[in-house]
Protein backbone atom coordinates (compact mmCIF):
# COMPACT_ATOMS: atom_id res chain seq x y z
CA UNK A 1 0.00 0.00 0.00
CA UNK A 2 2.87 2.36 0.77
CA UNK A 3 4.23 2.07 -2.77
CA UNK A 4 0.80 2.02 -4.41
CA UNK A 5 -0.25 5.33 -2.86
CA UNK A 6 3.18 6.95 -2.74
CA UNK A 7 3.18 7.08 1.07
CA UNK A 8 6.61 7.82 2.53
CA UNK A 9 7.66 5.22 5.06
CA UNK A 10 9.21 7.94 7.22
CA UNK A 11 5.80 9.61 7.52
CA UNK A 12 5.05 10.19 11.20
CA UNK A 13 1.29 10.43 10.78
CA UNK A 14 -0.39 7.15 9.94
CA UNK A 15 -2.83 6.97 7.01
CA UNK A 16 -6.43 7.14 8.19
CA UNK A 17 -9.69 5.70 6.93
CA UNK A 18 -11.56 8.78 8.17
CA UNK A 19 -9.94 12.13 7.58
CA UNK A 20 -10.48 15.71 6.45
CA UNK A 21 -9.16 14.57 3.04
CA UNK A 22 -11.91 12.00 2.63
CA UNK A 23 -14.48 14.66 3.61
CA UNK A 24 -13.01 17.03 1.00
CA UNK A 25 -11.82 19.46 3.67
CA UNK A 26 -8.03 19.06 3.42
CA UNK A 27 -5.21 19.14 0.92
CA UNK A 28 -1.58 18.06 0.97
CA UNK A 29 0.62 20.43 -0.97
CA UNK A 30 4.29 21.28 -1.07
CA UNK A 31 5.00 25.00 -1.19
CA UNK A 32 8.35 26.67 -1.88
CA UNK A 33 9.67 29.89 -3.36
CA UNK A 34 12.84 31.85 -3.97
CA UNK A 35 13.30 35.40 -2.69
CA UNK A 36 10.32 37.33 -1.38
CA UNK A 37 6.82 35.95 -1.87
CA UNK A 38 4.16 38.61 -2.43
CA UNK A 39 0.71 37.17 -1.73
CA UNK A 40 -2.74 38.56 -0.99
CA UNK A 41 -4.94 37.78 1.99
CA UNK A 42 -8.66 37.09 1.74
CA UNK A 43 -9.23 40.64 2.97
CA UNK A 44 -7.22 42.11 0.10
CA UNK A 45 -4.05 43.02 1.98
CA UNK A 46 -0.75 42.27 0.28
CA UNK A 47 1.82 40.44 2.38
CA UNK A 48 5.52 40.23 1.54
CA UNK A 49 6.94 37.02 3.00
CA UNK A 50 10.72 37.18 3.19
CA UNK A 51 11.27 35.13 6.36
CA UNK A 52 12.54 31.57 6.57
CA UNK A 53 11.74 28.84 5.90
CA UNK A 54 10.63 29.38 2.32
CA UNK A 55 8.22 26.47 2.52
CA UNK A 56 4.76 25.56 3.75
CA UNK A 57 6.19 25.64 7.28
CA UNK A 58 6.53 29.46 7.17
CA UNK A 59 4.39 31.03 9.92
CA UNK A 60 3.67 34.16 7.86
CA UNK A 61 2.27 31.93 5.12
CA UNK A 62 0.16 30.16 7.75
CA UNK A 63 -1.42 33.52 8.58
CA UNK A 64 -2.27 34.18 4.94
CA UNK A 65 -3.79 30.72 4.60
CA UNK A 66 -5.84 31.24 7.77
CA UNK A 67 -7.37 34.38 6.24
CA UNK A 68 -8.92 32.05 3.64
CA UNK A 69 -9.98 29.46 6.24
CA UNK A 70 -7.13 27.11 5.37
CA UNK A 71 -5.20 26.07 8.49
CA UNK A 72 -1.72 24.51 8.51
CA UNK A 73 -1.54 21.14 10.32
CA UNK A 74 -1.47 21.79 14.07
CA UNK A 75 0.75 18.78 14.79
CA UNK A 76 4.00 20.66 14.25
CA UNK A 77 6.35 19.33 11.61
CA UNK A 78 4.97 15.74 11.62
CA UNK A 79 2.98 16.29 8.39
CA UNK A 80 4.51 19.24 6.48
CA UNK A 81 2.23 19.24 3.40
CA UNK A 82 -1.11 19.03 5.29
CA UNK A 83 -3.55 21.99 5.33
CA UNK A 84 -7.24 21.74 6.26
CA UNK A 85 -10.30 23.62 7.49
CA UNK A 86 -9.25 23.18 11.14
CA UNK A 87 -5.60 22.11 11.19
CA UNK A 88 -6.45 18.45 11.86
Amino acid sequence: MLAGYGIRQSLQVAPALKSRHIDGHAIDMSVSWVGTLLVGTAGGARVAIDSLPRSGMNTQLHGVGASYGVIKFLGGDRDPPHWSIDGR
